[in-house]
């Protein structure tokens, strides 16, 4: 945390924000994320097709996020204010508290059961979409798995990324090619233009024909999972990851399907473990097949649909602090 950062946080310093109340068309206020087209939002996306009748002229919502002065948030003007990241926040430590002194809603990946709190981690946005129902979701984990290629056909290992600034990926890119070729079709460590040229920038597609995908997170913190570990299971290469304290969405993924990085004297039995599978198309065949999710892991993602909605709908109809039926 930098000296400006502390002051900011503790309330020493506040420094100027240029704020105008412009709620769009649907009266909602966007701040704090990157530029994009408000409809790919998924947290848009999300109220319009389930409350659109609730936000109003006089009921006006705002979604802030972390890509700008936490400020900016508390001055917003909406009526109601929801606080959502897919971010780790220790990299904002502005947002460590989630608005919770002002949001009415917070969303985010942090375990926490509260009614101004949801659990609704990143990866969720990425594979069911806002108007998903119980039926949609099982229907999407028992078909989620794509294999792209024939075992005996797979290339060895591949990286997709743009950068690394944990350098994990650096380290388990070099580490895993003083076995075989490490495939890199990113722009960061590249050394094949096949993602581009055979695959059209299809990742997922790209990835499926390898049997590792290298897949870590950027930074290490209890329930923060991104789409990484996901992308590479649903193109049935087995992920080679370290995140979410080693143990990433224990009521959803089965661990057993995963290989994970814990520290450097974790390297050389990952690497061992690793030469084996590459070796031996039997123990990969076998690995590859394991289950990818827990048995319950649909009952548990349809939970925290329903307890997204439930909690937006509260915060949503409440006026004056009184729940409209």
């Amino acid at each position: 945390m930098t000296i400006r950062d502390l002051l900011i946080y503790t309330g020493l310093y506040r420094p100027y924000v240029n704020y105008k109340f412009l709620p769009d068309e649907n009266n909602i206020e966007v701040l704090n994320f990157y530029p994009t087209n408000l409809q790919e939002l998924w947290h848009y996306r999300y109220v319009m097709h389930h409350f659109r009748d609730l936000v109003t002229p006089d009921n006006t919502l705002l979604i802030g996020s972390v890509f700008g002065p936490k400020r900016k948030l508390k001055l917003s003007k909406s009526h109601i204010k929801m606080f959502y990241t897919g971010e780790n926040v220790k990299r904002f430590p502005d947002f460590l508290d989630q608005c919770k002194k002002f949001a009415d809603i917070a969303i985010a990946f942090d375990y926490a059961d509260t009614d101004q709190y949801q659990r609704f981690p990143i990866w969720l946005e990425y594979f069911f979409e806002p108007d998903s129902t119980p039926a949609s979701i099982r229907k999407e984990l028992a078909e989620f798995v794509t294999n792209y290629c024939p075992d005996n056909e797979r290339k060895f290992a591949s990286l997709v990324c743009s950068h690394d600034k944990g350098k994990l990926r650096t380290i388990l890119f070099h580490a895993m090619s003083t076995i075989d070729r490490v495939d890199s079709g990113g722009r960061y460590l590249n050394n094949t233009n096949a993602l581009q040229d055979e695959f059209q920038d299809d990742k997922a597609r790209f990835i499926g024909q390898y049997k590792f995908n290298i897949c870590p997170e950027n930074t290490d913190r209890e329930g923060y999972v991104t789409e990484k570990v996901f992308q590479a299971i649903r193109s049935n290469t087995i992920p080679v990851y370290w995140g979410g304290l080693n143990n990433p969405e224990p009521e959803v993924l089965n661990k057993d399907a995963i290989l994970f990085y814990n520290g450097p004297d974790s390297m050389p039995g990952l690497l061992k473990q690793i030469e084996e599978l590459h070796r031996n198309p039997k123990l990969f065949s076998e690995f590859l097949a394991q289950p990818k999710f827990q048995p319950h892991a649909d009952e548990y993602i349809i939970h925290l649909f329903d307890s997204l909605h439930r909690k937006m709908k509260k915060v949503l109809t409440k006026k004056g602090g009184v729940i409209v039926p």
